[in-house]
């Protein structure tokens, strides 16, 4: 009974302000009835100033100032919900007037006086609805002593706004239509109006509340290891005046704590990370990194967390102030987030490495880290930005709107970011690749969300958008398998025979036919390319396909101005740089030899000059 009456008396004093009573009643400016009142006069105030057509700057300012002191008011609220003290005298005052109000209701309404009818049941309404939000207000202070979360206080908020819903649903307009005095229909109708402003106050500071449970919220590590229980029997054991030593003591022990827990919960954090993935527990390298990285945002979070835990003790059993917890989880953000891209720039990247060395497709695994990175950036800030009090809906909405605009600014930055999506799955280059685009020839480093680098051979770095290349010509001399070109012209000289010639091209044929280090027929897409390719054999040319040249041609080509030219065609098995010229110059020293063995020499740049006839005189002038 005692409970119930605690609640009834939040009633009583709030009830008899709104309802404006005879007697006086003195309030405490500390308390909650007194911040409730307030909040609710300035309601009143705001439903006044909707009734004008002024919309001049003061006005306006007039509005936000109202609106400043509302949002004051709920931040003080939660504050106040503790220690509220009891006065068995208005409690009985209060059943009196509740019980008197239901008889005069009961009486008006069979005397069908309907004046005195609707003035006792906005009254009775307004003392129903305001024992609906105290009793909230009590429940809550129960569990806030206990050690209140989130789900509790949502579900005692949201038992407590369906009685109001039901409290507001009041109709008069059946009793009013009989009543003739226009004064009297104009004081009922002020006085309904300021019951739905009553009950309207009601709903948003409990909406308030509802929307900041998670804010509102005891500490778990607080209400799980019972600090309040030590904390209570610090201060039984010591009594000393004003000063709280179980809060004072219990506060230290917790910094303390986190402070030397800091050392430990990064090699924890390590170990059980190799656990899970299977790496060697002995890569002293790798732990040493790890924790160099992770030691530092770690220790920060559990700084910052047990400062939290420390303002939970200062203001058990109220709540902590909304406004600091909405600080302290904003910081728990930035910090959750810089944790987690720790993980990914130290031991995350341990993981990837291997993982983009089996799949061969660096350039995907590493666009995937870096949209891994922007995803954990815009969740952290939108987290932030929530409790800053920007709506994020509303924010996400108004990018739809101003989308056009957005479109059109950023639309280069959007076309490189697809173009670099398309190049990815399109396969055109990979890194490391040898390629020449847009007249710049070197090799692949990184394909990035808005450019491509590339390093070329005289160690140059050049950046190309990637909306460029897409639209570019790609020439990839990577993307071969076996076949890398030769062609060559063997000059010999004119003294040559043709069954010379013939055995030289017959040699060099052999030569090309059996030396290991040229294409064969068998090297071919269809015997080593695996089963796709033999699918695929008459849909495309397999061998141009995936990048197999075997062609070898040996013949005499054409007589020059000095030499007998003879074309020499082939591909040779490697296609890297330093086995390309290794085996051309293997070849070309045994063309030598066999242009030797044939009893021929190489030709080169010569002029003959032809005299057809000379006299005498011009002979002995010639001699001498």
């Amino acid at each position: 009974m005692k409970k119930i009456f605690i609640f009834i008396l939040f009633c009583c004093c709030i009830s008899f302000i709104n309802a404006q009573e005879n007697n006086e009643t003195k309030i405490d400016k500390n308390s909650i009835f007194y911040l409730v009142q307030n909040y609710i006069e300035l309601n009143f105030v705001l439903e006044s100033f909707n009734g004008s057509d002024n919309n001049t700057s003061d006005y306006q300012d007039n509005i936000r100032e109202i609106e400043k002191q509302k949002q004051d008011i709920l931040t003080q609220i939660p504050l106040r919900m503790i220690s509220q003290k009891v006065d068995e005298k208005e409690v009985e005052a209060f059943l009196n007037t509740k019980n008197n109000l239901e008889k005069k209701v009961e009486y008006a309404q069979a005397k069908k006086q309907y004046f005195e009818y609707i003035d006792s049941k906005v009254k009775l309404i307004n003392l129903v609805a305001s024992e609906h939000f105290y009793f909230c207000i009590f429940e809550l202070e129960k569990i806030f002593i206990q050690g209140a979360q989130s789900s509790k206080i949502r579900s005692i908020v949201d038992n407590a706004i369906e009685f109001l819903k039901e409290d507001i649903k009041f109709n008069f307009l059946l009793e009013k239509e009989k009543i003739n005095d226009i004064e009297k229909i104009k004081v009922l109708e002020e006085k309904e109006e300021n019951l739905k402003t009553t009950i309207k106050s009601y709903n948003e500071i409990l909406l308030y509340l509802r929307n900041n449970a998670k804010l509102l919220e005891t500490n778990f590590l607080f209400n799980e290891l019972g600090l309040q229980n030590a904390i209570n029997y610090i201060n039984y054991k010591t009594s000393i005046e004003k000063v709280n030593v179980g809060k004072i003591v219990i506060s230290i022990l917790v910094v303390v704590f986190f402070y030397s827990l800091k050392f430990y919960l990064a090699k924890i954090l390590s170990f059980i990370l190799m656990k899970l993935f299977r790496q060697n527990l002995a890569n002293v390298e790798l732990k040493t990194h790890f924790l160099a990285k992770l030691q530092n945002p770690i220790g920060w979070f559990l700084l910052i967390y047990a400062i939290g835990i420390c303002f939970t003790i200062v203001y058990y059993p109220a709540p902590v102030d909304i406004r600091i917890s909405n600080a302290l989880y904003i910081v728990y953000a930035i910090l959750s987030a810089w944790i987690v891209i720790s993980i990914f720039d130290s031991y995350g990247m341990v993981v990837i490495s291997k993982l983009a060395e089996k799949s061969g497709k660096r350039e995907v695994v590493n666009l995937i880290i870096k949209i891994l990175y922007f995803i954990i950036i815009v969740i952290a800030t939108l987290f932030v930005l929530a409790h800053l009090g920007f709506n994020i809906s509303a924010l996400i909405a108004s990018l739809g709107i101003g989308g056009l605009a957005v479109a059109l600014a950023a639309k280069d930055i959007i076309a490189n970011f697809f173009a670099s999506v398309l190049l990815l799955f399109d396969n055109s280059f990979n890194q490391g690749d040898w390629v020449e685009i847009s007249g710049v020839e070197g090799t692949i480093v990184e394909i990035g969300l808005r450019k491509t680098t590339i390093r070329t051979f005289d160690n140059s770095l050049v950046f190309l958008p990637n909306s460029t290349i897409m639209g570019a010509n790609i020439k990839n001399w990577s993307k071969r398998k076996i076949g890398r070109h030769v062609k060559i012209y063997v000059g010999v000289t004119y003294d040559a025979k043709p069954h010379q010639l013939e055995q030289l091209v017959d040699d060099i044929r052999y030569l090309l036919a059996t030396s290991p280090l040229i294409a064969q027929v068998d090297d071919s897409a269809l015997k080593l390319g695996g089963s796709r390719a033999k699918y695929r054999e008459n849909l495309v040319s397999v061998n141009d396909l995936e990048g197999y040249k075997n062609n070898t041609y040996v013949a005499v080509s054409g007589f020059g101005a000095s030499s007998i030219d003879i074309e020499v065609y082939f591909y040779t098995k490697a296609v890297d740089a330093a086995g390309f010229r290794e085996a051309r110059q293997r070849i070309l020293l045994e063309i030598m030899k066999i242009v030797d063995k044939n009893e021929l020499s190489f030709a080169f740049p010569s002029q003959s000059l032809y005299i057809e006839k000379i006299n005498t005189e011009q002979k002995e002038e010639l001699l001498t």
